[in-house]
């Protein structure tokens, strides 16, 4: 499997296009306590008056939470997978790049950068991770850790 893995590297997959919008961000603000009380992601009248982005934008974190979607379709494009059996292991870079407005377009790039062998015939995948909108503005940019458990790649 590790060969199948280490083929892969250098490879990149897309995902689909996705948006959000400002009832998805107000309802994120509501749940999470992320942006709450900030105008600058709640209040489109005032964002397009005072802020430069046109309106508001998406929390930052908010755009982190896609990357389980998105990642996961771009991936599916690369190297099928069952995700019950591939887990989210964190971060070694992660940063927002520009921000996102509220109803840009946006789809995530994934490219494999190592794949290491664990114990247990399961494997440790670091994967570089855009998030683009339409005209190639990149507002996320993480390198993320995904373990692979022994079941997660087809055979």
């Amino acid at each position: 499997m590790l060969d199948r893995l280490t083929q892969k590297i250098g490879q990149e997959g897309l995902s689909g296009w996705h948006l959000i919008t400002q009832e998805m961000v107000d309802r994120y603000a509501a749940l999470s306590g992320d942006g709450e009380g900030e105008w600058i992601h709640l209040d489109p009248e005032r964002a397009a008056r005072e802020a430069n982005y046109g309106g508001t934008i998406v929390p930052g974190f908010f755009q982190v939470s896609h990357l389980i979607r998105l990642t996961g379709e771009a991936m599916r494009t690369l190297l099928p997978f069952d995700a019950n059996h591939a887990l989210n292991y964190g971060f070694d870079r992660l940063r927002f790049v520009r921000p996102m407005p509220v109803g840009a377009r946006f789809r995530a790039r994934v490219r494999i950068l190592e794949a290491t062998s664990k114990p247990g015939e399961s494997f440790l995948l670091k994967e570089a991770v855009l998030l683009e909108l339409e005209d190639g503005t990149v507002t996320l940019a993480a390198e993320w850790l995904v373990f692979l458990g022994p079941r997660a790649l087809a055979a």
